[in-house]
């Protein structure tokens, strides 16, 4: 009876031959798993631990060398590789598109450029305790001396997520690990992911080997429109690419258009008869050789006149006569159609981007209530992504705070210029403040309320009117205009 109960149990059978294979290439692949990506991290953090020096790269597939002279991108060095042509452009990768698609479509760059100035325009912090603030501050000072301004740093963060889809940056610390020296903003695409169980962790692949960078607290890489169950962001461009390809192809094919038919050409008439009577004796009766003749001749009209000078006339035989140049009636119809497929794909390209037709300057029949809706959608947009950087900013600060020994927080936030409406509208609301605030002092007058309820209105009033306006960053309490 037991041996029938153990014949059915499905993990009781024989192992056969194919089963002892499928498990030998079960730990073989376990053995090459675990030699390349190392063991499975724990499910936590210790963030208590900050290790010395930089463990990611900027560019993980270039060999790095102490005398390696970096120049400029050939793309921005060469005009000549700005003509792309579609066939180039379909067979660049993504990563690679992303990087020349600014220089070679206006509509992108603009696109590019407004969300950068839009979601940079100003800055600031906060620190807790306020005796923890110099510490901050004196970072701020190293970024800026090695970097010029912080707002490079800065820009490059929303330049990667604008084109790559994700922040991903690491805090380097000196070798001894009690002091931030410096913020690495890396590419997005360098970043790589290892799927281990049901966790994505991060890593990279440096000089031929993977390295893990999940267990470093800082090292981040935070996706923007990611779906679920996937590790990296989607760029801000990432439906772009083929209407930009398009738009492209079909500039260039007016261009052939119109330098074949557009524009007016000379036109010369050569007298038949005249023409013979100048033919050679010999050739009289070949065909072949008048043939040969004519074309000659012919060619040699053409050449002489195309290489005239503006300040040469034109010496020809009265066997050939100059006319009125002809061609170069293209229909109106033409035109039109290409100034409304050229629109579309503008405003495809401006949807794609994510900008607004204001922002691109062809809201022409746009009425001002749809304006003022495209400019309040545009800065929600902003406002998240801002609202993302800033927390994930402020983390990074606090592991600042944390390499030198000191406990605290760093609130890190960003402030934009108002829209008109808006400032209108904090105008009224303000308006009611203040009534409500006179209101209150009646009350107190009266003895209707306390104090200190009078007091906490007061206060409250008073911070909001201190918080610094647009143009101005605060770096812990100190003022600084932009």
């Amino acid at each position: 009876m037991a041996e029938s109960e153990r014949s059915e149990r499905p993990d009781s059978r024989p192992l056969t031959a194919d089963r002892h294979k499928n498990m030998n290439l079960q730990r073989t692949l376990q053995r090459v798993s675990k030699r390349l990506f190392g063991r499975p991290p724990p499910r936590s953090r210790n963030t208590r631990a900050l290790t010395g020096g930089r463990v990611s790269m900027q560019d993980p597939h270039r060999q790095h060398t102490m005398y390696h002279v970096a120049p400029p991108e050939r793309s921005r060095s060469v005009w000549q590789l700005k003509n792309w042509t579609e066939e180039e452009l379909l067979h660049l990768s993504v990563d690679q598109f992303m990087k020349i698609v600014t220089s070679i479509s206006p509509e992108v760059k603009k696109a590019y450029e407004d969300f950068l100035r839009n979601a940079n325009e100003s800055w600031g912090y906060q620190v807790k305790p306020k005796g923890a603030t110099p510490i901050i501050d004196d970072f701020f000072s190293r970024l800026a001396e090695k970097h010029h301004d912080p707002d490079v740093l800065i820009d490059r963060v929303f330049a990667g997520i604008y084109k790559g889809g994700a922040l991903f940056w690491e805090l380097e610390l000196n070798e001894t690990a009690d002091m931030a020296m410096d913020i690495a903003v890396m590419d997005p695409y360098v970043a790589r992911f290892n799927r281990m169980g049901n966790d994505w962790l991060l890593g990279q692949w440096q000089n031929g080997k993977w390295v893990s960078l999940q267990d470093d607290p800082t090292v981040m890489y935070v996706p923007f429109n990611a779906g679920p169950n996937e590790p990296f962001g989607k760029s801000m461009l990432e439906s772009a690419p083929l209407d930009v390809i398009r738009m492209l192809g079909v500039m260039n094919d007016f261009r052939r258009v119109l330098e074949s038919q557009g524009w007016a050409r000379s036109d010369f008439t050569v007298d038949t008869e005249k023409l013979k009577d100048f033919m050679p004796p010999e050739i009289m009766g070949d065909v072949d050789a008048e043939d040969a003749f004519i074309q000659e001749f012919l060619s040699g009209i053409n050449e002489k006149y195309s290489t005239l000078k503006p300040n040469e006339g034109y010496g020809h035989l009265d066997i050939v006569t100059v006319n009125m140049p002809k061609g170069g009636q293209m229909q109106t119809s033409f035109f039109g159609l290409v100034d409304g497929l050229m629109r579309l794909y503008d405003r495809r390209v401006g949807r794609a981007t994510g900008s607004t037709p204001i922002k691109q300057h062809s809201n022409e029949n746009v009425a001002e209530t749809h304006a003022v809706e495209q400019r309040k959608d545009y800065r929600i947009n902003i406002s998240s992504i801002q609202s993302t950087v800033a927390g994930v900013f402020s983390t990074l600060l606090g592991y600042v705070l944390r390499a030198e020994g000191r406990q605290g927080q760093v609130m890190f936030y960003f402030e934009n210029t108002p829209d008109p409406q808006d400032v209108k509208d904090m105008a009224e609301a303000e308006g009611v403040e203040i009534d409500n605030l006179k209101k209150l002092r009646e009350l107190q007058d009266m003895d209707g309320i306390e104090a200190n309820v009078y007091q906490d209105a007061v206060n409250t009033y008073t911070a909001k009117q201190k918080k610094h306006s647009a143009g101005i960053r605060v770096y812990g309490g100190r003022v600084h205009q932009r």
